[in-house]
């Protein structure tokens, strides 16, 4: 194999794993977890829908008898309070 063939090979893999990083990571991203969308409904419930939301904490160990989704909204509306 000739210089010029490793780093055409190389830069085709550079590429594709850059391709596969970017694309795990905006999945990862744009996919929210049921408490965050519960935090998100309990903060703007306090604040007004106009309001701009904190980041997400992580979520607790959820008890039983309820959701994350309810803990969410808990944590949001003790967050704006």
């Amino acid at each position: 194999m000739s210089n010029k063939n490793k780093t055409v090979l190389t830069m085709k893999t550079v590429k594709i794993i850059t391709l596969l990083i970017l694309t795990l990571s905006a999945t990862s991203i744009f996919a929210k977890s049921d408490f965050c969308r519960g935090f998100e409904i309990g903060y703007k419930t306090v604040k007004g829908n106009m309001s701009i939301v904190p980041i997400c904490p992580i979520a607790p160990i959820t008890p039983i008898g309820s959701t994350p989704y309810q803990e969410g909204i808990k944590a949001g509306i003790r967050a704006a309070g």
